[in-house]
């Protein structure tokens, strides 16, 4: 596998840095105006009459969340980034076990797209910000239906105990799956981009149309998992990762089961 120098891996600091300050600015977009997240979920929401009317509360369901067709799209948007993961993960375990010929480039690859997945939907995601920041689903909340106020995206509350909405586990897994094209040739990254982007988009809209998250839960999302991936490439050509990593390489080759090519 023959990895070209690109601007990504020559520019991956500054990518990560832009990301982060995206992700700041978009955050406090959607702080300073909450009518977007109530617009775009309002799409999805059909309103009924209340049969017990309160202020300042509406009633009523998100359809998608009922129909068999887009749960079906759901599931499969669900499990498709983790067989992806999973499947980086056997390929990564085949590559450190019998190929003798690897290379360190394409060791910091197979790197990134493990650490970013470790970074973020993982940890970032779903083990801090998900279980702490208690960000109450759309659907829980009064403006569609639910007991509880409307949180600002990045505030911490305590209307949700775990797994709560701020932000998108399955949005972030989605948008992992952009790692990916690292470890095509440069030939075929453009057109792999364009449709894992597709993708990840489709899967995060289905998660703002089920009433499971805002449009700011998804958005946030994707901005942390592209900075971790940015980060990612950026800390594997350090000076330090770099000589850990060729290490690893020469001695992985020399213990490996393969035969030379």
């Amino acid at each position: 596998m023959h990895h070209e120098a690109s601007q990504f891996w020559n520019r991956a600091g500054l990518w990560c840095l832009a990301s982060i300050l995206t992700g700041c600015v978009l955050l406090l977009l959607f702080r300073w105006f909450p009518q977007i997240d109530f617009a775009a979920s309002n799409l999805f929401f059909s309103q009924v009459d209340c049969p017990q009317p309160a202020e300042g509360k509406r009633c009523g369901d998100f359809l998608w969340a009922s129909d068999s067709f887009w749960n079906f799209m759901r599931e499969t948007g669900f499990h498709l980034p983790r067989l992806m993961m999973a499947g980086v993960v056997i390929y990564s375990c085949w590559m450190l076990m019998f190929n003798k010929d690897k290379s360190e480039a394409e060791l910091k690859v197979l790197s990134v797209t493990i650490l970013s997945a470790l970074l973020g939907p993982l940890l970032i995601v779903n083990l801090v910000l998900k279980e702490f920041w208690g960000r109450p689903r759309p659907d829980d909340t009064q403006f569609f239906g639910g007991e509880f106020p409307y949180v600002p995206p990045g505030d911490i509350s305590s209307f949700c105990e775990s797994n709560c909405s701020f932000v998108s586990g399955e949005a972030s897994a989605a948008f992992w799956i952009l790692v990916l094209a690292l470890l095509l040739h440069q030939r075929h990254r453009a057109g792999f981009l364009v449709v894992a982007s597709v993708v990840a988009v489709g899967i995060s809209l289905l998660r703002v149309g089920f009433g499971r998250h805002f449009i700011s839960d998804v958005v946030i999302a994707a901005v942390i998992v592209i900075a971790c991936i940015t980060f990612s490439a950026w800390l594997v050509q350090t000076a330090w990762a770099s000589r850990r990593i060729a290490a690893f390489t020469q001695f992985s080759n020399d213990r490996a089961f393969g035969t030379r090519r």
